[in-house]
């Protein structure tokens, strides 16, 4: 039998078990964040000396640069779970000494939780359980002293007190019987529920609900669920599904273990947000998605301002119970405190709340959102991530270049206030890429991943606008791979892998990614144009023309699907006219202010090698969006040998 002395600790109704990370009250498992937890035991172990602040801080979180208000959270918690109220009497356990520390008040008892066995004969200095003073509580000095000495008792009594010893003696092992029996019945059924418990490596976060009763503060719940997924994202042990996938379940009455298996997670997070003025309180849930059997379950509470340490709280709970093990930076990135101005963060989820629609409506109202938070706090450097993002989807959605700099400006910015943000390096190195600065694209790319490995944007901007441009294909397939593995309900992510393997010269697999989007929405654009593509390099014009009449269709152009389709049975003569017009082949047709980047591809398909160069040059001098994919893109085949497209590649920075 093991020597091992195993330390509990006693205090009013509690019992405290450091080693087997328990807390008790009477036989009730109270559940405990691990950094409340901590706090507990460091506490209970120097019961009536005062704590500093900063002691407490590098005993509970050695090695990792926190703020005071982790600490504060962590008693603030703990508080709660004991009843430690502040009222009439003051606090029975935990005293707090204004602007230095924390006092442990109540008594505590310590027992050495050995078995009855390993002290026999050891006599009573020795019995097991002793107050933190070395004492033994159950032994009074008087009798102390009578055990040190012998032969006092009376001859006349000693029958008696041996009758009484015995019977004392009968006791204390049937006692001693009866708590061996439930330890080991306890420990059968803690074996048999952490046998039972799947691992858990992969999870989502479900929409959380609001419970304000005010449609307008959807967007504050959405924003809670996007930050507790940006949180939990940064731990590269768990795969946690984005934003993208799980929106879709928002209100949703399917089952759980239905929704595990659609999204591929073993575990699932339910909960629910409540705002009232400046308080905020969220509770969340633990849930394995197989079995729909719940592991664990907190709430939280704090000021607006501290949402984000809340959120972290929760995060810190989630990953005590999944059993992972955090490296030094994953720890130093789920407890650092941020603390932003909350008027300016209300601003923030605003515009993160508008920009999920992806349309150029929304994206000028978020940037009116994010202008408003950054003019509020001139130091939130989530604002000016928000701002990047902007520029660059406007760069991508229409206005071309010209949206650049602004976009590296304000990444450039919010880096310069907390380059610990991974989604503002993510901003600007797609906007390193648009301005074709590839070596420092690639960087920021790997910075972000190292940050946030979880990041679904990250490895499909990551993939599609830096690998697969420079030609690392199998690189770029793996990377869009990762993001849909993240967001498998994206339909962006889904279409880009498909124009990866295009790429990459595998057609099949383009074509599967293709028709795997168009059921999951065949509305959707992007894919009509990649699709089109496919046609024009297999040579099969019918299936392209239905292809570019279905673009136009959607996009609201009637008038030009309409002349694709007059034109459609005479190839020739519907090159002819999109290389004169690029492409504006609808009532503004005879003005020729289309792209040249289409007037390149006509007359490349025309075989007019001169005009398609001379129509690429003028796309480099205007920095068209479009010139990063030159160097892969099949629309160039025939140009490629020639002396002036490799002067081209060069200007690109792809040679």
């Amino acid at each position: 039998m093991s020597n091992a002395v195993k330390h509990l600790y006693e205090f009013g109704p509690f019992q405290l078990d450091p080693g087997e990370r328990l807390l008790l009250r009477a036989s009730e498992r109270l559940d405990l964040p691990p950094r409340v937890f901590d706090v507990l035991v460091v506490l209970v172990e120097n019961q009536g000396r005062l704590l500093e602040k900063n002691e407490l801080m590098d005993r509970v979180w050695p090695g990792t640069a926190i703020e005071e208000n982790n600490l504060t959270q962590a008693v603030y918690q703990l508080r709660k779970i004991l009843h430690d109220g502040e009222g009439e009497n003051g606090a029975r356990y935990i005293e707090t000494v204004s602007k230095r520390g924390y006092r442990f008040l109540a008594a505590v008892r310590e027992t050495d939780g050995a078995p009855a066995g390993d002290h026999a004969g050891s006599g009573a200095g020795q019995a097991g359980e002793k107050d933190l003073a070395g004492t033994d509580p159950l032994v009074r000095p008087a009798e102390r002293s009578e055990a040190q000495t012998p032969n006092t008792v009376p001859a006349s009594d000693q029958p008696r007190a041996v009758a009484q010893r015995s019977r004392a003696w009968r006791w204390i092992v049937g006692l001693a019987i009866l708590l061996l029996v439930a330890a080991v019945a306890w420990r059968v059924a803690v074996s048999h529920s952490n046998s039972d418990r799947t691992p858990i490596r992969s999870i989502a976060v479900l929409p959380l609900q609001n419970l304000s009763n005010d449609q307008s503060q959807e967007y504050f719940a959405d924003g809670m669920t996007d930050e507790l997924i940006t949180q939990l994202a940064h731990i590269s042990e768990l795969k946690v599904v984005s934003h993208t996938s799980v929106m879709q379940y928002k209100s949703t009455r399917k089952p759980l273990p239905q929704i595990g298996r659609e999204l591929g997670v073993d575990a699932v997070v339910e909960g629910s947000v409540l705002r009232s003025g400046d308080r905020v309180r969220i509770t969340a849930q633990l849930i394995h998605a197989s079995n729909d059997r719940h592991l664990w379950a907190q709430s939280y509470e704090g000021e607006l301002r501290d949402v984000l340490s809340l959120q972290a709280w929760v995060a810190d709970a989630i990953t005590h119970q999944v059993r992972l093990t955090l490296d030094v930076r994953e720890q130093n990135q789920l407890h650092a405190a941020r603390h932003y101005d909350p008027e300016a963060y209300d601003l923030y989820l605003r515009g993160r709340y508008a920009i999920q629609h992806r349309n150029l409506e929304a994206i000028h109202q978020a940037k009116g959102f994010y202008e408003q938070a950054a003019a509020r706090d001139p130091n939130f450097p989530l604002a000016y991530t928000g701002l990047a993002d902007c520029y660059t989807l406007l760069a991508l959605f229409g206005d071309g270049y010209p949206a650049v700099p602004a976009a590296i400006a304000n990444a450039r910015h919010a880096l310069a206030l907390d380059d610990t943000l991974a989604q503002a390096h993510t901003s600007l190195a797609a906007t390193y890429v648009l301005d074709w600065k590839w070596v420092d694209a690639e960087k920021e790319f790997r910075r972000a991943l190292e940050l946030n490995p979880n990041d679904a944007q990250t490895h499909q901007w990551y993939g599609n606008l830096y690998l697969g441009p420079v030609g690392r294909h199998a690189e770029a397939i793996a990377e869009l791979k990762r993001a849909v593995e993240l967001d498998p309900l994206s339909l962006a992510i889904n279409n880009d892998l498909g124009y990866a393997y295009f790429l990459a010269g595998d057609d099949d697999l383009a074509l599967a990614q293709y028709k795997k989007v168009l059921a999951m929405d065949s509305s959707f654009l992007p894919v009509h144009y990649d699709m089109m593509l496919y046609y024009h390099k297999r040579g099969m014009f019918a299936e392209q023309i239905d292809e570019f009449v279905q673009d136009e269709t959607l996009i609201g152009h009637f008038t030009a699907a309409a002349n694709i389709r007059r034109l459609a049975n005479q190839k020739k003569k519907l090159y002819e006219t999109v290389a004169k017009t690029g492409g504006a082949l609808g009532e503004k047709s005879k003005n020729p202010t289309g792209s040249p980047v289409a007037i390149a591809q006509a007359n490349a398909e025309l075989g007019h090698k001169d005009l398609a160069l001379a129509a690429l040059q003028r796309s480099i001098a205007s920095h068209e969006i479009d010139m990063i994919y030159l160097k892969v893109d099949p629309s160039w085949d025939s140009l490629r040998d020639t002396p002036q497209f490799k002067d081209l590649l060069r200007q690109v920075g792809l040679l």
